[in-house]
């Protein structure tokens, strides 16, 4: 019997590894990024739409005064703009004031109008809130009370842009920080992507190759 003589097999071929292609931070990741960082530069420009009603409707700008109700107080008005008037706290609240400028003036009615944003004062209680009738410096007087008036002017569109500021910065601190984190996610997406790669790259084919002959010979001996 003829000795059997094993054909010698071909060595295995590697088959390209294949990788997955690098994954990516989705683009709904910067949506929320992007819209706080638009929002940081529109809430200045609403800002500024909310307080021209207020300005316009009656929010003045200067220094409180003091000075006796009944006897008259000098005091510098704007035309259209609110001041709040203030009592002593065992005060009574006045029932009817006017305004004097030469000829001019007249009667101010009192109303409630941003008594919200009234500033407490040392002493002084809030009691009314008053249009101003003309432009200049006038004399108040007010009847219904006793003691000293405080008369400052309504700051509330102040505090209309000290909440936009607000608002500004807490969009910029919020817009950083989702940049930050989507672009710490995109750099933990390529490290994995590249072990990925790396781990299933041309090691894979050369490992196949080195198996091949050893495995083609064995099969001889056996045989």
């Amino acid at each position: 019997m003829w000795p059997r003589v094993n054909a010698a097999e071909a060595p295995a071929q590697s088959v390209p590894a294949w990788s997955p292609p690098p994954a990516r931070p989705a683009a709904g990741r910067y949506a929320v990024p992007v819209a706080l960082a638009v929002l940081a530069l529109l809430v200045p420009a609403a800002a500024g739409l909310l307080t021209a009603p207020a300005r316009d409707a009656g929010t003045a700008a200067g220094t409180a005064v003091t000075g006796d109700a009944a006897a008259g107080i000098a005091v510098r008005l704007a035309e259209g703009r609110t001041y709040f008037l203030y009592v002593r706290r065992d005060g009574s609240a006045p029932f009817g004031c006017a305004v004097e400028d030469g000829g001019a003036g007249g009667r101010v009615r009192l109303t409630r109008k941003n008594s919200w944003s009234a500033a407490d004062r040392p002493g002084y209680r809030y009691t009314a809130s008053m249009t101003a009738p003309l432009t200049g410096t006038a004399v108040l007087t007010c009847r219904g009370t006793d003691g000293p008036l405080l008369v400052a002017p309504d700051g509330t569109a102040g505090l209309y842009l000290g909440l936009a500021l607000l608002a500004v910065l807490a969009a910029c601190v919020a817009a950083a920080a989702g940049f930050a984190v989507a672009l710490i996610r995109r750099s933990r997406a390529d490290q994995r992507a590249r072990l990925g790669a790396a781990a299933s790259g041309p090691g894979a084919g050369s490992v196949g190759r080195a198996r091949g002959p050893g495995a083609a010979g064995r099969a001889g001996q056996q045989a």
